[in-house]
C-alpha cells in the first residue's frame, strides 16, 4: 500500500502497489503427531515481505504510567470529559498562525482549531477534526500521542509542523503527575500582518482629544427659556404672494432660530405651519457649506503613508476653526429686518419674556410694536427674478434629483427618452476590455462593459479568472458615468460617456479605473456599421477615403513592396487573392502609423472577408426547453390573447407572417423572452419558400402544455444557448482585389496620366 506524504491518511488516499504479483499469507501454523500448534519462528509477512518492527506481536506501544500504576477503570470511564489543552503556531509563508490543539484523554483523541482574527482575509475556526493521528513516515503505522506534546518542542500533524509554546494549568498539573517534566511558557512569534492591521486601526484614531466647547453651562441656566416675536414676510413679489404673518422663536440655550408661520381660518394655504426648521440662521447665504465645513473635527495633516496606514493630526485647540457669522440675540429687535435664507422677515412686536429679557441684560425700554404694516404690490414686480438660478450639486445623488428638488416643492422623477426606450429595449453593446493600471496583477484582469443604449448607462462585468486573487461578478453598477476631467460641484450636468466613445483600441476611464477596449461582440460591431453615422470609425466610406488619399503619392510603390504578402487561397471552388488580418494590420500600420486605430481596420476586414460566415443553429429542443423555462418562470398564461392578436394584424392569412411582424407580435404581447433567445427561436422556426414564418409552429413553441419540453438546468441565455462570442479577427482572410478595387486609385491614376 502506498500513501502520499501530502495526504491525511484516510480512507481515499491510499493506493495499491500496482508492481505487486505474489499475494500469498505466510505459514504460521502446522501440524506435529495430530496437534495444531502455533510456529515459534518469525515468518514474513503478505507476498513474502518482511514485517516491521511495529507490525511484530512483540511491539509494544510505550506507557504513560510507571509498571502497577496505570489506572483500574477504562481510559474512557476515568478519564471522561477531561482534555488537556495546548497553545502552539505554525508557520505559512509569512504569516504567524497561533493554535490550539485539545487532546482528549478518553479515546486520545487530537482536535486542533484557530482563534478567528476580525478581517484575516483567510479561512480559520477548527482546522483538524477530532480524530487520531498518525505520526509522520516512516512510524505512520503509530499514532501521535501525549508524550508527543511539551512546551519548545515540534510536532508533525498532517504535514504542518507545529511549535508547542504552552499549556493551561490543567495540562501542567496532570503531565506533573504523570513524572513529565513540564518547562515555563514560552513566547510567540508575531504576526507581520497582524502587526500591520493593528497599525492601520490605530491610524484612524485620533491621537488628541479634538477642540470641543463646552455648552453644559450655557444649557443648564437658559434651558426651556425662548425669546418671542412676531414677524411678516412680504411675499408680493411673486406671482400669487401674500403678507405671511410669522413667529419667530430664539431658543437662549444654543442660540438657535425657529420660525413658524400663523395661518388665518380658510387661507386655502396647505401647510403644516413650519417656515424655518429649528438651527443656527447665518446672516448671509450664498451656497451650501462644502462636505465636512462643519464636523466638530478638523484633520490638519496625515502623516505617514497616506489615508491607508497613516497618522492623523487633529486641530486640538481650534486654530482653524471659524465660527461662522450667525444671528444673535443682541441681533433681534422690534423693527429689524433679518435675512432668512433670501427672504426678509420684519420684527414687529415680541412677548413680555422677551421684554424682560432685553430690559434686564441690554438696557433697553422702548417695546412699541409695529402696527398697520403695507407696502403697494407694484413695488415689487419689477424686482421679480426671470430666470431662476441653480446652486451647484452637492454631490448627494444625481444631477437631475437636484435639479427637480431645487425646481418643484414636490420633485418628480427624471423624464426618460421614451422614443428612445422603445427603439432600443434591452440593446446593449458589449466590449471586451483589459484594466490598464500600474498594478501588475490588475493588468491581468478582464472585463465585459455593456452599454445599454435605450437609457444610456453602463454596467461593467469582470470575468472570473481562477486563481488569480479576483473573484469576479459585477464591478459596476448600471448607472450613468461621466467623462473624466470635468468639475463635479457644479451646477451644469456634466457630460457622460456616448456609445462613440468605445471602440477598438479606445482607453476609457469609469469610476477612476482605466479600461483598454479590447474586443467587441458581432451585435456591437454590426450596430456601429450600420450606424456609420453616428460612429466614424466604422464608416467604411470615410476609412477607404483616408487610405486613398494616403495611398495616392506612391501607390504602385506601396502596392509592389507589399504584394509578397499576398497569397492565392480557393474559396468555394474559385481563385481569389487574399492576406491575412495580420498583414494587413501591419501593412496599415505602416502606411498610417497613428491615423487609425483598431476599429477602423477590423471594419475593413468585415467589409472584405473574403470567407462567407454562416449564422450557427441552435439545437431546437434546447431552445424550447429555454423559452418554456423563461415563460413558467414568470408565470406567463397569455396564449389565447397572443392568438387573438395574431388573428387581429393578419386576418386574411393568419397561418404565415414575416420575422419582422412576428417580432412586432412578441413585443406587443410583452412575452417575457430575451432579445438573444427571441433571434434563435426565429431562426429554427418552420418556414415556407417565401421567408414567412408558421404561426402554428409558433405557437407550439410557446404552448408547454400541449407539447412538453425536456426540463433543463438554470443556464446562461447568451452563453448557453444564443452563443454571442467575440469577434475574432486572428487569422482571418481579407480579399485584397476587392479592397484595392474599392479604393480605386488604380483608374485614377490612368486617367490622370492619359
Amino acid at each position: 500500500m502506498l500513501r502520499c506524504s501530502g495526504l491525511p491518511f484516510l480512507p481515499g488516499n491510499t493506493f495499491q502497489d500496482i508492481g505487486r504479483r505474489k499475494f500469498h499469507k505466510s505459514h504460521h501454523f502446522d501440524q506435529r503427531n495430530h496437534v495444531c500448534i502455533l510456529v515459534d519462528a518469525k515468518r514474513p509477512g503478505i507476498g513474502g515481505k518482511p514485517l516491521l518492527e511495529t507490525d511484530t506481536p512483540d511491539y509494544e506501544l510505550p506507557s504513560l504510567y510507571p509498571p502497577r500504576y496505570a489506572p483500574s477503570r477504562p481510559s474512557w470511564l476515568e478519564y471522561d470529559r477531561q482534555v488537556l489543552c495546548f497553545h502552539g503556531y505554525f508557520q505559512e509563508e509569512h504569516q504567524v498562525r497561533k493554535v490550539r490543539i485539545l487532546y482528549y484523554l478518553e479515546d486520545e483523541t487530537m482536535q486542533i482549531s484557530e482563534p478567528r482574527t476580525l478581517n484575516s482575509g483567510i479561512p480559520q475556526g477548527c482546522l483538524v477534526t477530532r480524530q487520531r493521528i498518525p505520526r509522520p513516515p516512516p512510524y505512520d503505522g503509530e499514532f501521535t500521542s501525549l508524550l508527543d506534546l511539551n512546551i519548545n518542542h515540534t510536532v508533525q500533524l498532517f504535514d504542518r509542523v507545529y511549535t508547542v509554546t504552552g499549556c493551561d494549568e490543567f495540562t501542567r498539573r496532570f503531565l506533573n503527575r504523570l513524572g513529565v517534566s513540564v518547562p515555563g511558557p514560552v513566547e510567540q512569534p508575531t504576526d507581520p500582518a497582524t502587526e500591520l492591521r493593528k497599525q492601520q486601526d490605530s491610524a484612524k484614531l485620533a491621537k488628541l482629544p479634538a477642540y470641543k466647547i463646552d455648552t453644559l453651562g450655557k444649557f443648564l441656566q437658559y434651558d426651556r427659556k425662548v425669546l418671542r416675536f412676531k414677524g411678516l414676510w412680504d411675499d408680493r413679489a411673486s406671482v400669487f404672494g401674500d403678507v405671511h404673518e410669522l413667529e419667530v422663536l430664539y431658543h437662549l440655550s444654543d442660540e438657535t432660530i425657529e420660525i413658524k408661520e400663523k395661518l388665518p381660518v380658510n387661507s386655502g394655504r396647505d401647510s403644516n405651519g413650519m417656515f424655518l426648521r429649528r438651527g443656527r440662521l447665518p446672516r448671509t447665504f450664498d451656497r451650501l457649506p462644502t462636505m465636512g465645513a462643519n464636523i466638530p473635527v478638523t484633520v490638519l495633516n496625515v502623516i505617514g503613508g497616506g489615508l491607508r496606514g497613516g497618522r492623523y493630526l487633529t486641530d486640538c485647540v481650534g486654530i482653524g476653526k471659524t465660527e461662522g457669522d450667525y444671528y444673535r440675540d443682541a441681533d433681534l429687535r422690534i423693527g429689524a429686518r433679518i435675512n432668512v435664507y433670501g427672504r426678509t422677515v420684519l420684527l414687529t412686536g415680541c412677548d413680555q419674556f422677551t421684554e424682560s429679557y432685553y430690559r434686564e441684560v441690554y438696557g433697553l425700554e422702548d417695546f412699541t410694536p409695529l402696527y398697520g404694516y403695507s407696502a403697494s404690490r407694484e413695488q415689487f414686480v419689477s424686482s421679480r427674478r426671470a430666470d431662476r438660478e441653480l446652486p451647484p450639486f452637492n454631490g448627494w445623488g444625481t444631477h437631475e434629483d437636484s435639479e427637480g428638488n431645487c425646481l418643484t416643492l414636490e420633485p418628480k422623477p427624471p423624464k426618460i427618452d421614451f422614443r428612445k426606450f422603445v427603439a432600443y429595449d434591452r440593446c446593449s453593446l458589449r466590449f471586451g476590455a483589459q484594466m490598464v493600471s500600474n498594478v501588475r496583477e490588475n493588468n491581468d484582469r478582464f472585463f465585459v462593459i455593456s452599454y445599454h443604449l435605450s437609457d444610456d448607462t453602463i454596467s461593467v462585468y469582470e470575468i472570473p479568472i481562477r486563481n488569480s486573487g479576483f473573484r469576479g461578478g459585477e464591478f459596476i453598477k448600471r448607472r450613468k458615468l461621466a467623462l473624466p476631467s470635468q468639475e463635479q460641484y457644479s451646477a451644469e450636468r456634466p457630460a457622460c460617456y456616448r456609445p462613440e466613445h468605445f471602440y477598438l483600441g479606445a482607453t476609457v476611464r469609469l469610476q477612476d479605473h482605466q479600461f483598454r477596449v479590447t474586443n467587441a461582440d458581432i451585435y456591437a460591431l454590426h450596430f456601429m456599421e450600420q450606424h456609420c453615422e453616428e460612429f466614424p470609425l466604422s464608416n467604411v466610406g470615410k476609412i477607404v477615403q483616408k487610405l486613398r488619399d494616403a495611398l495616392q503619392p506612391h501607390y504602385k510603390q506601396y502596392i509592389a513592396r507589399h504584394m509578397g504578402k499576398v497569397v492565392q487561397t480557393k474559396i468555394d471552388g474559385r481563385p481569389v487573392s487574399t492576406v491575412t488580418y495580420e498583414s494587413l494590420r501591419d501593412m496599415l500600420l505602416e502606411l498610417l502609423q497613428d491615423g487609425i486605430v483598431e476599429q477602423e481596420i477590423v471594419t475593413l476586414c468585415r467589409l472584405f472577408s473574403a470567407e462567407s460566415v454562416e449564422p450557427a443553429r441552435c439545437d431546437r429542443e434546447l431552445v424550447r426547453s429555454a423559452v418554456h423555462a423563461q415563460l413558467t418562470r414568470a408565470l406567463w398564461s397569455d396564449l389565447e390573447r397572443t392568438k387573438e392578436h395574431i388573428y387581429h394584424l393578419e386576418p386574411i392569412n393568419p397561418d404565415w407572417v414575416t420575422p419582422q411582424r412576428l417580432c412586432t407580435i412578441i413585443k406587443a404581447c410583452k412575452l417575457p423572452l430575451d432579445n438573444a433567445l427571441i433571434d434563435k427561436m426565429l431562426q429554427i422556426l418552420n418556414k415556407n419558400d417565401a421567408g414567412l414564418i408558421s404561426v402554428e409552429d409558433f405557437l407550439t413553441m410557446l404552448d408547454p402544455l400541449s407539447v412538453p419540453s425536456k426540463p433543463i438546468q438554470p443556464l446562461n441565455i447568451k452563453h448557453d444557448v444564443c452563443f454571442f462570442t467575440p469577434y475574432r479577427v486572428s487569422g482571418k482572410l481579407v480579399n485584397w482585389d476587392q479592397l484595392l478595387a474599392h479604393i480605386d486609385l488604380e483608374r485614377t491614376l490612368t486617367n490622370q496620366t492619359t
